[in-house]
């Protein structure tokens, strides 16, 4: 009967610890997920960003909200201040009007964020003013 018992509560420990294994390398996968749609954002890669949330059989929609690129913001922030006009116009596409008007943690939106660089005299960057302008 002891036999048994300590059989059985070595599965349980042995299934908690396969458990934790699997959301360490789940929270990895992630992680890694993230750095690299962050870095189609910059190499303004579209269709990378597509063939990665295809595979992780994700829609940017759903995940977006929790996607931050370290220091240089959200995934369009990132593709605005990197010129990535491609990225971003994907990117706005897939979030729609509605997740597109959401402030970020400074409280601007990304139309906002994108009129004051160009306040500020980077002309470049209007062309994603308009952009975030159609979309909304």
């Amino acid at each position: 009967m002891k036999l048994i018992a300590k059989t059985i509560i070595s599965g349980v420990i042995l299934t908690a610890t396969s458990f934790s294994f699997v959301n360490e390398a789940k929270a990895n996968d992630v992680e890694r997920l993230v750095s690299s749609l962050c870095e189609s954002a910059k190499a303004d890669d579209r269709s990378g960003m597509r063939k990665k949330l295809k595979t992780a059989r994700l829609r940017l929609r759903n995940i977006y909200e929790g996607i931050s690129c370290g220091s240089e913001g959200s995934l369009l922030r990132v593709a605005t201040t990197s010129g990535s006009l491609e990225a971003a116009t994907f990117i706005a596409t897939k979030l729609g009007k509605e997740n597109l008007g959401v402030a970020e943690a400074d409280g601007k939106t990304i139309l906002q964020y994108a009129q004051g660089l160009v306040d500020a005299g980077d002309t470049s960057k209007k062309a994603f003013v308009e952009l975030y302008q159609s979309k909304i």
